[in-house]
């Protein structure tokens, strides 16, 4: 269990990596959201808050997370499904926890060549 803490001014914030379904941009601010269905706010940018994703990820497995455009950091642990008809992504678990994002049809399809690519 990979445990990620940020240290403000006035919080500590710990995050355990293995819960997290996404990040994502929301101007200066990143968002992420939990299996649980939980939504957090930080005040850290996307590309701060991948930094130190990498940062806490030192087991000798690579990081399930894959950055999407400026826009998404996603586990790809809990990748469902690419559309590259609808422009989404979709994640989620068995228990029905289901998060939905737009992403461009390059994006997708590049990063669905990548995914098909280290599979075969």
């Amino acid at each position: 269990m990979i445990k990620l803490y940020l240290n403000t001014r006035d919080e500590l914030m710990v995050i355990d990596l293995a819960e997290v379904i996404y990040f994502q941009a929301n101007g200066n601010y990143t968002e992420f959201a939990y299996l649980s269905g939980d939504k957090h706010m930080v005040t850290f940018g996307l590309t701060r808050m991948e930094d130190f994703i990498k940062q806490a990820w030192k087991l000798p497995t690579p990081s399930p997370f894959a950055r999407l455009g400026r826009s998404l950091i996603v586990n790809t642990l809990y990748l469902r499904e690419i559309s590259l008809l609808r422009q989404t992504i979709t994640l989620g678990d068995c228990k029905g926890g289901v998060h939905r994002h737009k992403v461009s049809k390059a994006l997708l399809k590049k990063f669905k060549d990548l995914i098909v690519g280290s599979t075969a």
